[in-house]
């Protein structure tokens, strides 16, 4: 959805062969898991997308949809900050190459600065982890916390950070 329209999303960020060189360099990966205040009804979590963009459905069931959108971003912001806490943690231990992910597209603008390719927030702005290929439910059920889809109640959502 990101595609052009933000400085954390392709093709403003290492493509997939280049983070794999990247990737190299690290030793170690920490995933988080957050559980998200917002609550997906079974309607919604079977198409959350659907059911809150397409014209066709209810009125109702946008409103819940978006609702459950608003509750999620909302929290969103949160995870992102909680991970960059855990980045400064990491680099003030000595790893000074340890870089967070965020998971979904930045939501620090309301619209992105890529016309003049220069991130005002770029402090605080991290690219989501599939943006460079990481395939974050594959990753999840390797490491023995699996995601769940469709969405059960409330979602949980991961991040990443690379430690080295």
């Amino acid at each position: 959805m990101g595609y052009g329209k933000k400085l954390t999303c392709p093709p403003h960020v290492p493509t997939v062969d280049e983070f794999r060189e990247i990737l190299k360099e690290y030793s170690y990966a920490m995933l988080v898991k957050f559980r998200s205040p917002a609550i997906a009804d079974e309607e919604i979590a079977k198409a959350p997308y659907k059911t809150w963009l397409d014209p066709t459905e209810s009125e109702e069931t946008r409103e819940k949809a978006a609702k459950f959108w608003e509750e999620y971003f909302d929290y969103s912001k949160k995870m992102a900050s909680a991970m960059l806490e855990l980045e400064k943690a990491a680099f003030n231990e000595g790893f000074t190459f340890a870089v967070a992910f965020v998971n979904g597209s930045c939501r620090l603008c309301e619209k992105c600065n890529v016309e003049k390719g220069i991130c005002i927030h770029s402090n605080m702005a991290r690219i989501p982890e599939h943006a460079v290929g990481i395939n974050m439910k594959k990753t999840a059920a390797e490491s023995g916390m699996p995601l769940e889809f469709p969405i059960k109640g409330q979602p949980e959502p991961m991040s990443l950070l690379l430690i080295d």
